[in-house]
């Protein structure tokens, strides 16, 4: 063979295994990306039951801000009650639920939460704007005054003073029935776990309200990973929330849910 064909020959091999090289890299590039199964519980404006699956301002930050950063998709279950998707976790049903509140017990069952709570619920009693009082700095503030909740809700130790009457619905829709009786003066104010939820369904509901935050901390709301998720996907969540919350994007889609009819 000459050092002619040599060099063709040469020339021959190395295009190929550049053309095979790029088919590669482009069919990889074009791989559609991993699918994470979510599990998510209700609570407005961050969550809300849609016709077709959840939705709400944690549902668009996470689809618009996350997904992409971590090059997944969501795929989003049904809304579940709280206990339901603590044993979906528990069990690999679900991988990852965008917000829970950290507990011992969820920690034994060895979920794992995920970095710093970017999200933590101030709990508020709504009342009307003539209402005269204007903060609450202790219980007794509240004494005298039926408070709204709901039954079998969960009260910090600040709510379960025995001189708070609680006046507790039974209604799916209690948002709504505690805001419709505090509007007819049958309860002085409506006690809710986040301010922004007393928000979201007074502008629906057409009220104007004061909002008197509670003296206690709030709860702290984590990303949380079933002990099924590899660990690789916890780094990936972890690099892409501390660039998708900062600057305090995420108030931008949360004041945006709340104004949106």
């Amino acid at each position: 063979m000459t050092m002619r064909s040599l060099r063709t020959l040469a020339f021959t091999f190395a295009a190929v295994n550049a053309l095979s090289s790029g088919h590669a890299a482009a069919a990889e590039s074009t791989q559609p990306p991993e699918t994470i199964t979510v599990g998510v519980f209700t609570v407005a404006p961050y969550v809300i039951a849609g016709v077709d699956g959840p939705q709400g301002a944690l549902v668009a930050f996470f689809e618009q801000e996350i997904a992409p950063r971590m090059q997944v998709r969501f795929q989003w279950e049904r809304p579940m009650t709280v206990a339901r998707l603590e044993q979906s976790l528990i069990a690999g049903r679900v991988l990852f639920t965008p917000i829970l509140a950290k507990t011992t017990a969820r920690e034994n069952a060895h979920i794992r939460f995920a970095g710093e709570p970017y999200i933590r619920f101030t709990p508020a009693i709504a009342v009307l704007p003539g209402h005269p009082l204007s903060a609450v700095t202790a219980p007794g503030d509240l004494s005298g005054i039926t408070i709204g909740w709901v039954q079998a809700g969960a009260l910090p130790p600040f709510m379960q003073d025995s001189r708070i009457h609680l006046d507790l619905a039974g209604a799916i829709d209690w948002e709504r029935t505690n805001l419709d009786k505090l509007k007819l003066g049958r309860i002085g104010g409506a006690y809710f776990s986040d301010r922004h939820t007393a928000r979201y369904f007074a502008a629906r509901n057409g009220m104007a309200l004061k909002l008197l935050d509670l003296p206690v901390p709030g709860t702290a709301l984590y990303a949380a990973f079933s002990p099924a998720a590899p660990p690789s996907l916890v780094e990936r969540y972890l690099r892409a929330a501390g660039e998708a919350f900062a600057n305090g994007r995420f108030n931008a889609y949360l004041n945006r849910a709340v104004a949106e009819p």
